[in-house]
């Protein structure tokens, strides 16, 4: 069996100290876990982590020492003797690789978007390998599996980033014995959390209201197959001055149509997605 993987995983920030918030910190930990997950599943060609590969795949710490919150960490990967046939000949080191390249390849084509350069992600062959052309820039090349993991992870460093905050939280790192890997500060947050763009043309859509925020004015719908938008769980936000009682009645009710703008944000591999809804009112009909 190959060497576990070794990593010193790191937290900088004024809130670290001989104290520290253990929620912050906890979510942070969850967090980049939940990144080597997907690099995990996507490898093993599987979207959710069964009890039996989290007992043979999981991420030991040790010794945390103060100032910074600094631990190592160490990926193992071990299969017990009878369960090999059904497991894949997987190496922690895969893992972690599969992981920083995906990494990498979310921060290029996020730069290039950032600074207005046009590119293309394709797959030329059927070998499994995709392919990052953009102008004035030499091609580059990652596997199927590294893609994947990108696209899947994308939403781990979203999360990630948002704990990076002035006064709180600088930087939050994860490197390997060469120092390279995953470092995230304020930069890597502007770059993971674009703007979004607002459409002109207003939509309605049919759907189940089933949580409203009456602070932040905003709630969640369910949105079903036949509608204008993908079926699934929305975020909506009130636009306007709107009453917002009518929204919270609304939740009494199997469905509502929402009139709604759609907030698009771009994908960094090229897919474009609803961020949030913006409710501009609810259709009676």
């Amino acid at each position: 069996m190959p060497d576990d993987q070794n990593i010193i995983f790191r937290i900088d920030g004024p809130i670290i100290g001989d104290e520290y918030p253990l929620h912050d910190v906890i979510a942070i930990l969850d967090g980049f876990h939940s990144l080597l997950d997907q690099s995990y599943l996507v490898l093993v060609s599987k979207n959710r982590m069964t009890r039996a590969e989290r007992v043979n795949f999981r991420v030991l710490s040790s010794r945390a020492r103060p100032g910074s919150l600094i631990q190592d960490l160490k990926l193992v990967y071990q299969v017990v003797e009878p369960l090999l046939p059904l497991f894949p000949q997987l190496a922690s080191a895969d893992i972690w690789k599969s992981a920083k390249a995906a990494f990498d390849f979310l921060k290029m084509v996020t730069n290039l978007r950032r600074n207005g350069k046009e590119y293309t992600v394709s797959a030329p062959n059927n070998e499994g390998i995709i392919v990052l052309n953009s102008t004035g820039s030499a091609s580059v090349s990652i596997t199927q599996n590294v893609f994947n993991i990108a696209e899947r992870s994308l939403d781990g460093y979203k999360s990630l980033t948002n704990q990076i905050e002035e006064g709180r939280i600088v930087s939050i790192s994860a490197l390997d014995n060469r120092r390279e890997g995953i470092i995230l500060t304020n930069e890597e947050k502007k770059l993971f959390n674009p703007e979004t763009k607002v459409e002109d043309d207003p939509v309605n859509v049919t759907g189940r209201i089933f949580d409203f925020n009456t602070e932040k004015l905003s709630g969640k719908v369910r949105v079903g197959d036949g509608q204008p938008i993908p079926a699934q769980d929305y975020n909506f936000l009130l636009i306007g001055n709107q009453d917002f009682v009518p929204y919270i009645m609304a939740m009494t009710v199997p469905e509502v149509t929402l009139r709604c703008l759609q907030e698009i944000e771009q994908h960094p591999t090229g897919a474009k997605y609803i961020f949030r809804l913006q409710a501009v009112s609810l259709v009676h009909k």
